[in-house]
């Protein structure tokens, strides 16, 4: 078998590996860079040319792992879970930047094997801040290759990861991202434990705005848990009251619960007669009438940065004890965007308070995988330090993009 990193082995995010096996020749993962300064090159059978590959399969739901799923060609089959594909389309119609997902898409289930050629790939769910991510076993020529994705130990579905690597037992080659390498992250505060940071901060607050990614189901778990902690009200933007509809129920969300109120930012208030978001809007119009009268009291809100001005107007009428949780990766902060957007919560006299645990493995998960699979060999990627993989096997292979280990 032949594994190939064509993009990934120096930088974190718009990532993909090419598996082959004698019969099948797989893509995983094909995502968009994350300081979107760079741009993919064309690649031959995948985005021009006659289509030469059996199959891309996504791994989760992020852009920097999906974000170029058009680009892929007609005749490419590209496996992804429809419900990733369902929360990726709800975002990002709100976006300026990406919206519907053109081409056809072939569901990918937990646990359930796709046979393709002499190579059988069967994904599993993982622990990470996009829901419902997978880790994927590909089999081929009598081995077995583990890709992790992207994977932790320290979210509310941490426990899965040792339970799942027992299933899956031994392996001969493991793909692993390794984020977390040039931070030092030795072991990673729990999302439990981040719970009672984010109450101690902001328990004085009779507001207070969460900036966090939209799909982080754990992070809205932690916002709900810090609410019941500090007596304050929740209420989910419209964007993350869609998504919460379709991911799960346990959440108290604003269709399940009267305590629970849903806020129409101004951007999207304007386009509420357009028909692409009347379906977003119009199962939630009691609750977003009723929001009014919640933003007088104590709340929790998470935010986006296109709702600045919303936080502007709120600021001259309801927003007098406030402040901003900033629960995202610190090295957005380093985008004009992002950069603006605090600069301006500053000036607005609203304390900010970064507090946040990273969607991707600690070391100590990086231990957990590799003694439970116990691989012959192991490939680091989606990574700026991929020779720290050598603190943890001296199995370790040190690519570079489009070189070729074969096995």
């Amino acid at each position: 078998m032949q594994v190939k990193i064509l993009k990934g082995t120096n930088q974190i995010g718009g990532v993909f590996t090419e598996i082959s096996s004698k019969e099948a020749q797989i893509i995983i993962d094909f995502g968009d860079d994350l300081d979107d300064l760079k741009r993919l090159e064309t690649i031959n059978g995948l985005t021009i040319g006659a289509p030469a590959y059996d199959g891309v399969f996504i791994t989760h739901n992020h852009q920097d792992h999906m974000g170029r799923i058009d680009d892929i060609l007609d005749g490419v089959p590209v496996y992804m879970s429809d419900l990733s594909r369902k929360i990726y389309e709800t975002v990002f119609c709100f976006s300026k930047n990406k919206g519907k997902i053109h081409r056809q898409t072939i569901n990918l289930e937990e646990g359930k094997p796709v046979t393709i050629k002499d190579m059988r790939i069967t994904p599993y769910i993982v622990d990470h801040s996009a829901y419902n991510s997978f880790m994927l076993l590909i089999e081929a020529e009598g081995k077995k290759i583990l890709h992790t994705g992207d994977f932790r130990n320290h979210g509310y579905k941490g426990t899965l990861l040792v339970n799942t690597l027992k299933k899956i037992g031994k392996i001969d080659l493991l793909i692993t991202e390794g984020t977390t390498f040039s931070r030092g992250q030795l072991k990673s505060k729990t999302e439990q434990e981040l719970v009672y940071d984010i109450a101690q901060k902001t328990k004085k607050y009779d507001q207070v705005l969460m900036l966090m990614s939209t799909t982080n189901i754990d992070r809205v778990t932690t916002m709900q848990k810090v609410a019941n902690i500090t007596g304050k009200t929740v209420i989910h933007d419209i964007v993350l009251s869609n998504v919460l509809q379709l991911v799960t129920q346990k959440i108290p969300n604003a269709l399940n619960s009267k305590k629970v109120g849903v806020y129409l930012p101004g951007n999207v208030y304007i386009k509420k007669d357009n028909e692409e978001y009347k379906k977003y809007i119009e199962p939630f119009q009691e609750r977003i009438n009723k929001t009014g009268e919640l933003l007088h009291g104590k709340f929790i809100m998470n935010i986006r940065v296109s709702m600045l001005n919303d936080i502007e107007r709120l600021k001259e009428s309801v927003l007098n004890n406030c402040c901003v949780v900033y629960s995202m990766w610190e090295g957005y902060q380093k985008e004009e965007i992002y950069k603006k957007f605090l600069d301006r919560i500053k000036e607005l006299n609203i304390d900010i308070y970064n507090l946040h645990v990273s969607g991707h493995a600690d070391y100590t998960a990086f231990n957990q995988i590799i003694e439970i699979t116990n691989p012959n060999a192991v490939i680091p990627m989606h990574t700026e330090n991929k020779e720290k993989i050598k603190d943890f096997t001296d199995k370790a292979v040190i690519l570079e993009d489009m070189e070729t280990f074969e096995f």
